[in-house]
């Protein structure tokens, strides 16, 4: 199997599940608006799998790490995300670890503020990755 194949095979099924992460947390915010653990961990689900789609579609390696302000995406100047977007990055990739397992207190944002943080990331990863397979 050649690299670029390689790549292409990694890089479908993450946009795919990220699109099915997100269509999770939207379906969850709509039927379940308390369930902010695992809208959370959607999110940030989403977000780490588009961020890892393009990285393998720059032919950069997609570190094994939830958190998503260390993903090499603004460091190597693949995307811009502005201070909101970094933010909200630093913000959801608490939802990996942290607030699935080690509290029991509700964060001080809604799950409808944890899927508007999230919104932004798609139109501006997904096509990225998209543009590999085309």
């Amino acid at each position: 199997m050649q690299p670029n194949q390689a790549s292409r095979a990694r890089v479908e099924p993450l946009l795919r599940v990220a699109d099915r992460d997100m269509e999770t947390a939207e379906t969850l915010l709509k039927h379940s608006p308390h369930l902010y653990e695992s809208i959370g961990f959607s999110c940030q689900q989403a977000v780490e799998k588009y961020a890892k789609a393009v990285l393998i579609a720059r032919g950069r390696p997609a570190p094994f790490t939830h958190v998503l302000v260390k993903l090499p995406l603004v460091q190597d100047a693949i995307v811009t995300l502005d201070a909101a977007e970094m933010n909200a990055a630093a913000v959801l990739q608490d939802f990996a670890v942290e607030w699935r397992y080690e509290t029991d207190n509700g964060p001080s944002y809604s799950s409808d503020q944890l899927v508007a943080m999230t919104r932004p990331f798609r139109p501006k990863l997904r096509p990225l990755a998209v543009l590999f397979l085309t």
